[in-house]
């Protein structure tokens, strides 16, 4: 199936056939109403009789051709609204695997979003505006501060950063200068930059992950389809019974009529009601259960993949962590502060600091603003406050200059750096940590910024291995000092860093030869792995459009251990329709034989049968709790 093929009329039509005959179905209960079954019926076997006439056509037998025959055998018996319910449910199902599967073409359109539609043309020094398939190997495009790079591509020149956690998992901004590597996508935030075209349109990083979560949807749908319960075998097995019923008892003398109503309590017998019921009835009970504790996923078919998981596989920036630098620690002089403790005589230095930075709006800038005013630090205000792209910032405050920024910003403009800073600013980097330098008269001070670990994190990683979750892995495409830190953090040991999109594949392809992986992810870069994972999650809130789409499943609060609830939730759901199926396997086997047997009545058939319907479907809504 083509990936951009969703079917919309298919789907709307579908969805409001489905619903008229859900409407038919519950008023039909009424007395007076009792003719709104046949409305029901109609609606429901719309595309039923369809597909069954299409089979039929093909010389082929499904089970679309067995409803149409189990509601016609219940309207002759006289029970139409057995016969609303099954086709209601069945239609339902139907619509859901449909919605299921048309995600796939909104998944590639937000891929296709990041990148810009025009590009900023150098041509005979002047700027020229073009739609972005026109770019050349080696043409020269202009990229503006918060603008988005349309390709792959070197810088010839500027000085700035660039925010590459879309494409990467980075979080902290990647300094951008002469001869960088700068990726399709990605986003310019501080100077201009001039850029040398290194990838046409189609051939770029951004290009290669849309072909990727193409890929890998295009390989899930193949057989994974929802509604798949009962294949040709079965469909054939009920039809030769029936037909083999009624031509034995002509043969024993019974007339047309009485020989065609006893096979007729064959076939009400082994109507498979029940057992269609049997799946939807636990799957839309756990899909609505899950929705309320905001997991939201695409289809029973996700629910039931829950129960079968051996490996989670985690995204370490925005899944692990929040997605955010927060201020660890500060090197000020000799002294060292942490958030939360007192500053005593470091106050005025971190309200200097704090003053020059709160012009910025750069993720760390934020990061040590916000806590030095958590600290009850006024922060005062700063004058000639300027950008120097790629380096850091300076302001005047207090009648004094003061340099915020990276080491070379410091010593270009004549400070010295302490060997004790350096040495502390080598230590964090070694952790993981991100450092930023700040000088000014009289004080020199580092400070050193992590991605703030979810509180829940450790709790999650634990949980996961009391459920029996043989492996937990973090992916990531950030540095491995930083990844070994937030592993130490959370417990997970089994780390590979510096992943870029399609390493991240690889690893899941070789996760999935040992077991069922569930990958939990929430930028661009994640995109590929979810679509390729057993069960691919996306964090809601933090989650790129495309990672959203590209997912089973979605966190829409952001809470991790909801992951854990999932699984649990698959293996109640598993348990439910094992229970189903086997309970309505046994009646069916009990009328089948009665019939024969026993001759059995037809109103303790239907009462059997629609007994069993019952129970199978309170069974199922179980999991609503």
């Amino acid at each position: 199936m083509s990936v951009l093929s969703r079917r919309p009329d298919w789907i709307n039509l579908q969805t409001v056939l489905t619903a008229i005959c859900g409407i038919g179905m519950a008023v039909c209960w009424f007395p007076s109403f009792r003719s709104a079954a046949y409305v029901s019926i109609a609606a429901g076997s719309w595309f039923a009789l369809k597909s069954a006439w299409e089979s039929l056509r093909e010389r082929q037998f499904d089970v679309n051709l067995l409803m149409v025959l189990a509601a016609a055998g219940a309207i002759v018996v006289g029970h139409p609204e057995d016969a609303a319910v099954l086709l209601f449910l069945f239609s339902l199902s139907s619509t859901l695997e449909e919605f299921a599967l048309g995600k796939t073409k909104s998944a590639i359109e937000a891929l296709v979003r990041l990148r810009p539609q025009n590009a900023l043309l150098i041509r005979d020094g002047q700027k020229v505006e073009v739609p972005v398939e026109q770019l050349q190997l080696g043409d020269l495009i202009q990229v503006n501060p918060f603008d988005r790079l349309p390709t792959d591509g070197e810088i010839v020149s500027g000085i700035s950063s660039i925010d590459e956690s879309a494409m990467t998992g980075e979080s902290a901004p990647v300094a951008a200068a002469v001869g960088g590597q700068v990726m399709g996508g990605t986003q310019n935030l501080e100077g201009m930059l001039t850029v040398r075209v290194t990838k046409q349109v189609g051939n770029s990083a951004l290009d290669r992950i849309v072909e990727l979560v193409q890929d890998a949807q295009e390989n899930k749908a193949s057989g994974e389809r929802i509604s798949q319960w009962f294949g040709q075998t079965y469909t054939i097995v009920v039809l030769a019974a029936f037909a083999l019923s009624w031509g034995i008892r002509l043969m024993l003398g019974q007339g047309m009529q009485a020989s065609f109503y006893s096979a007729l309590i064959l076939l009400v017998g082994m109507s498979p009601c029940a057992l269609v019921i049997s799946v939807p009835a636990a799957t839309l009970s756990a899909l609505a259960h899950a929705a309320r504790r905001g997991i939201l996923v695409r289809g029973g078919e996700f629910i039931e993949k829950a129960a079968s998981i051996t490996i989670v596989a985690l995204d370490k920036t925005g899944t692990l962590t929040l997605g955010r630098p927060r201020l660890n620690e500060a090197a000020i002089g000799g002294t060292i502060w942490k958030p939360g403790e007192d500053p005593g005589a470091s106050a005025p230095i971190l309200a200097k600091v704090a003053a020059a930075e709160n012009y910025s709006t750069h993720p760390l800038a934020v990061a040590l603003v916000r806590e030095v005013k958590a600290s009850g630090i006024e922060i005062p205000e700063a004058d000639n406050a300027k950008t120097i792209p790629g380096k850091g910032l300076s302001a005047t405050v207090g009648g004094g200059e003061v340099w915020v920024g990276n080491d070379r910003l410091l010593t270009e403009n004549g400070f010295d750096i302490p060997e004790l800073l350096e040495s502390r600013a080598a230590e964090w980097k070694a952790k993981g940590e991100t450092t930023v330098f700040a000088a000014g008269e009289g004080f020199r001070a580092v400070f050193g910024f992590a991605d703030e670990i979810r509180p829940e994190a450790s709790a999650v990683v634990k949980d996961l291995k009391g459920l029996g979750v043989g492996q937990v892995v973090m992916l990531t495409g950030d540095k491995a000092e930083t990844a070994q830190t937030v592993g130490q953090a959370t417990g997970v040991t089994d780390i590979s860093a510096g992943l870029l999109p399609e390493d991240k594949v690889n690893r899941i392809k070789a996760l999935s030869d040992q077991g069922s992986v569930l990958m939990v992810g929430d930028g661009v870069n994640d995109a590929p792995s979810l679509a390729l994972a057993t069960l691919g999650v996306a964090m809601g809130g933090l989650g790129s459009d495309v990672a959203l789409e590209a997912a089973d499943v979605v966190l829409s609060h952001d809470r991790l251990d909801r992951i854990p609830e999932l699984i649990r939730l698959g293996r109640r759901t598993k348990a439910v329709v094992t229970t189903n199926l086997v309970f309505a396997g046994a009646v069916i086997c009990f009328l089948t034989f009665g019939s024969f047997l026993i001759n059995l009545p037809l109103p303790v058939a239907v009462v059997c049968h629609e007994g069993s319907t019952l129970i199978v479907i309170l069974n199922g809504l179980r999991l609503l709790r």
